[in-house]
């Protein structure tokens, strides 16, 4: 710091970080000495306050200016122009993104994105995404999850990407899905993502072509958190609950959710299973739905349904059991009721024109 002039540098620069909002506190921590990197936003106390002016106007609170600053790399105020700064703002607002989140959950962490060219590098990238068939909107939303991805090469990381998944057997508007819930994926190979839970799987039979199938009907196995370990904790669990290879295999098959549930919630459902209602490994091999519906949500609650309606000996037979009877039965009920309240409500106002 010693190199820079205190008169003509230093202090107006920090005059500006204060004039921004900055308690005398941040601005310190900003540029203090044991960040020799942020020395370089001394340097020229006119255009940082230029940068400021830029940030405040695009809603930026003060601390939203410190995080942009901190996170900002070194010398990238002095190379990059307030005209290229502005066409990416421009451009990221087009993808109806408010001022709030544009400046709290996109440029603050990732303030690299202001040097970004509009044509040669942003475009192309939300024209990708759209191909998949993300709307405009879907695209701002995942540049608010996940900034990085506006800042990723189509031809390096997005299309290579896409292609795997493809080639797992997801269809276009599932890769798109992908993409929505869990965009951070991007920033990893795709082995590093699916190439445990492909072992896993074949490790209890299951082929790519198996996979591909699979996936037809769900994808929560492959992006559930940690999907490697969890698919590998489900399959063990059912293992260890007396269910054969084959059985898990044809289980997983018709069910490829059940790989996404959680070793605990699993158990669970397999208890209720055995001790509430009275099956065996049999009665889930005939209704695999009774270990993928949540147990606190789904099946209890309808199982309890069906006992007070006197339903049981109707639905829970010896050779299997209808869990979409008992939903069907169980929606039917929420509606009727839902139907009777909405009447009652009528009659209060004096509007029921039923008999």
């Amino acid at each position: 710091m010693s190199a820079l002039d205190a008169g003509l540098q230093v202090r107006p620069a920090l005059r500006s970080l204060r004039s921004a909002g900055l308690s005398a506190q941040e601005s310190w921590f900003l540029v203090g000495t044991s960040r020799p990197a942020r020395w370089r936003l001394l340097e020229d106390p006119a255009g940082l306050s230029r940068w400021l002016d830029f940030l405040s106007v695009y809603g930026m609170k003060p601390r939203d200016i410190q995080n942009f600053l901190l996170r900002a790399p070194p010398g990238f105020l002095g190379n990059t122009t307030l005209y290229q700064a502005g066409s990416v703002v421009t451009f990221l607002k087009s993808l109806r993104l408010s001022d709030d989140l544009l400046a709290t959950r996109v440029l603050c962490v990732w303030p690299g994105l202001l040097g970004r060219e509009v044509e040669a590098e942003l475009r192309p990238v939300v024209g990708f995404l759209m191909s998949l068939g993300l709307e405009v909107a879907d695209v701002g939303r995942v540049a608010v999850l996940w900034p990085e991805l506006l800042m990723c090469s189509v031809e390096g990381q997005l299309r290579p990407w896409v292609d795997y998944l493809r080639g797992l057997g997801c269809t276009t508007p599932q890769v798109a899905d992908v993409i929505c819930l869990c965009p951070h994926l991007l920033g990893f190979s795709p082995e590093e993502v699916f190439g445990g839970v492909l072992r896993a799987l074949e490790g209890v039979g299951l082929a790519r072509q198996d996979v591909a199938r699979m996936v037809t009907s769900s994808v929560a196995f492959l992006i559930a958190p940690s999907a490697s370990a969890t698919v590998a904790a489900a399959l063990e669990c059912l293992l260890q609950n007396g269910f054969s290879k084959e059985q898990v295999r044809e289980l997983v098959s018709a069910r490829p959710e059940l790989l996404a549930s959680k070793p605990h919630d699993l158990e669970r459902s397999l208890r209720f299973v055995r001790e509430t209602i009275g099956g065996d490994t049999a009665t889930v091999m005939g209704c695999p739905l009774l270990l993928a519906k949540p147990l606190g949500q789904a099946l209890g609650p309808r199982y309890s349904f069906i006992q007070k309606r006197g339903l049981a000996d109707k639905y829970i037979a010896a050779d299997g059991i209808s869990f979409e009877v008992w939903d069907e039965e169980y929606s039917l009920k929420l509606h009727q009721e839902a139907a009777t309240e909405f009447q009652e409500e009528l009659k209060k106002l004096g509007i029921y024109e039923g008999s």
